[in-house]
């Protein structure tokens, strides 16, 4: 059995607004971004897992900021569990009786 050891962050921009890359009237001068992050296991081959949510440049560190205040309750749980109960997962990351009044339910 695996377990999570780590989250790794990274505040991923691309400066599109630069020529004006992916403007429109609502949006004219995006940054395409992305807050990325990393899994890491103890698995001897090196499992990781990844995942990132899209931004269009300001505020792209308030999603960054939000993968890191979830480390601690992802870091050293057994992969086979987060995994097979994604349900009990999903709640141990937005039934924190601080975090939840941000948001996402």
């Amino acid at each position: 059995m695996s377990r999570i050891t780590r989250l790794q962050t990274l505040d991923v921009r691309f400066p599109t607004s630069r020529h004006l890359d992916g403007s429109d009237a609502m949006n004219p001068d995006p940054d395409y971004s992305a807050a990325y992050v990393v899994v890491h296991t103890d698995d001897d081959d090196g499992l990781t897992g990844t995942g990132f949510v899209f931004t269009i440049g300001r505020g792209n560190e308030i999603e960054v900021t939000a993968l890191r205040a979830l480390e601690t309750f992802i870091v050293d749980r057994d992969l086979d569990e987060v995994l097979g109960d994604m349900g009990a997962t999903w709640r141990s990351l937005v039934h924190d009786s601080q975090l939840r009044w941000l948001g996402p339910e």
